[in-house]
């Protein structure tokens, strides 16, 4: 049997603007803001001698690699 509750208490989602039309922002941006936007990021830096380093890691493996086929072959 189906229970019935109380008339009396109000039901929690009686309010007159939705969860999902609601902002958690809480400052007011302007139209430019708006418009515009946040502005691209800085890109970080490449750190080029960790880049060289892996690219000078990859070149001995191969070359390693390449010697051993060369040797067994």
């Amino acid at each position: 049997m189906k229970r019935l509750y109380p008339k009396e208490n109000p039901s929690r989602f009686s309010g007159k603007v939705r969860h999902y039309h609601r902002t958690a922002q809480s400052e007011r941006n302007t139209w430019e803001d708006w418009v515009d936007g946040p502005g691209a990021k800085k890109r970080k830096p490449l750190n080029w001698l960790k880049f060289l380093g892996i690219a000078i890691a990859i070149l001995a493996l191969a070359g390693i690699i390449a010697g051993l086929i060369i040797e067994l072959g």
